[in-house]
C-alpha cells in the first residue's frame, strides 16, 4: 500500500482499515471499530502535529534512537521511525527532542517544564502492555547477549545518516578509479547491502506487528476469561442466595406445624348441638 497524500481529501478517501493502518505508522493507536469521523480527526490532528513540529527535533530523536533514516528524509517518515520507539531512558536525547518525544507519545507537556517532569510525564503514560513488552524485550536482548558471551560496548559509534539518493559516485566513474571487478564488487555490494537492510527493516517491522497482535489477543483473552469468572460468580452467588432462602423458609414451615403424640389420633366426638369441642380418642 502506497502512501497517502498529505491532502485531506486523499485521507478522507482511504477506506477505514487503511486509515488505520496509516494512522498507526505514524504512532497513533487507533482501533479498527472505533467511528470513522473519530479515525479521521485524531489522524488529521497527528498531521498537523508534524507540520507544527521542527523536523531538527525529529532528527534529534531518531539519532537518540539510533533509527536508520536519510537526514532529507520527511517528518511522516520520521514519525514511522520514531512510532516503533519504546525507551524510556533518555539519556543523550536533546531537550527540543524531548519535547517533541512528549508531544508524539500524546503526553501534554508545557516547554517550561523542567526536564525531570517531562521524562516523568512520558514514563507514566506508557501503557501498561508497552511497558510488559519492553520489559521482556530487554530481558530476552540480556540472556541472548549473555548466551553470545557479546561484550558490552564502552562508548557507541558516532551516528551516521542512511546516504541520500543519487548521493553516491557513479558506475562509471567507479570503475575508472578502482577498476571494472573492484568497481562492479562494490556497486553489486551496495545494492546488496541497500536490500538486505531494507528486508531486515520490514522483518523487523513484521515481526513488531506480530508481537503486538499476540499481545492484543491475550489481552482480549483475559479479559474473556476475568468476565467468564465474573459470570460464574455471580451464578454461583444466586444459587446459594436462593438455597439460603429456601433452607429459612422450610425451617420456619417446620417450627409453625406441632407435632402429633405418637399414638393418639384426633377424631370428632358427637356432642350435642351447639358443642363443637372433640377428645382425643385412645386407640386400643
Amino acid at each position: 500500500m502506497g502512501q497517502p497524500s498529505d491532502k485531506s481529501a486523499a485521507i478522507g478517501d482511504l477506506p477505514v482499515d487503511e486509515l488505520v493502518a496509516y494512522g498507526r505508522t505514524l504512532g497513533l493507536y487507533l482501533d479498527n471499530r472505533a467511528d470513522r469521523g473519530e479515525l479521521l480527526r485524531l489522524v488529521r490532528e497527528r498531521q498537523a502535529l508534524l507540520a507544527e513540529l521542527e523536523h531538527e527535533a525529529l532528527l534529534d530523536i531518531v539519532i537518540w534512537a539510533r533509527r536508520p533514516v536519510r537526514k532529507s528524509a520527511g517528518k511522516e517518515e520520521l514519525a514511522k521511525e520514531i512510532a516503533s520507539v519504546k525507551r524510556v531512558d533518555f539519556e543523550g536525547l536533546s531537550d527540543r527532542g524531548l519535547l517533541a518525544l512528549a508531544r508524539l507519545r500524546g503526553v501534554v507537556v508545557s516547554p517550561k517544564e523542567r526536564r525531570e517532569e517531562i521524562e516523568k510525564a512520558i514514563r507514566d503514560s506508557e501503557r501498561f502492555w508497552d511497558k510488559v513488552t519492553r520489559k521482556r524485550r530487554r530481558l530476552i536482548g540480556s540472556l541472548i547477549s549473555h548466551m553470545l558471551d557479546e561484550p558490552e560496548a564502552d562508548s557507541k559509534e558516532a551516528y551516521r545518516f542512511l546516504p541520500e539518493e543519487g548521493g553516491h559516485t557513479s558506475l562509471k566513474e567507479r570503475i575508472a578509479e578502482q577498476g571494472v571487478v573492484s568497481g562492479l564488487a562494490r556497486t553489486i555490494r551496495g545494492v546488496a547491502d541497500d536490500y538486505v537492510r531494507q528486508k531486515m527493516d520490514e522483518i523487523e517491522a513484521r515481526i513488531d506487528h506480530k508481537l503486538d497482535e499476540i499481545d492484543r489477543r491475550l489481552a482480549e483473552w483475559r479479559d474473556r476469561e476475568i468476565a467468564n469468572r465474573l459470570k460464574i460468580i455471580k451464578i454461583t452467588l444466586v444459587a446459594s442466595i436462593l438455597v439460603a432462602v429456601m433452607s429459612y423458609g422450610y425451617t420456619l414451615l417446620k417450627s409453625n406445624v406441632k407435632a402429633v403424640p405418637a399414638g393418639v389420633e384426633r377424631v370428632p366426638v358427637t356432642a350435642p348441638a351447639g358443642d363443637t369441642s372433640t377428645r382425643p380418642a385412645e386407640m386400643d
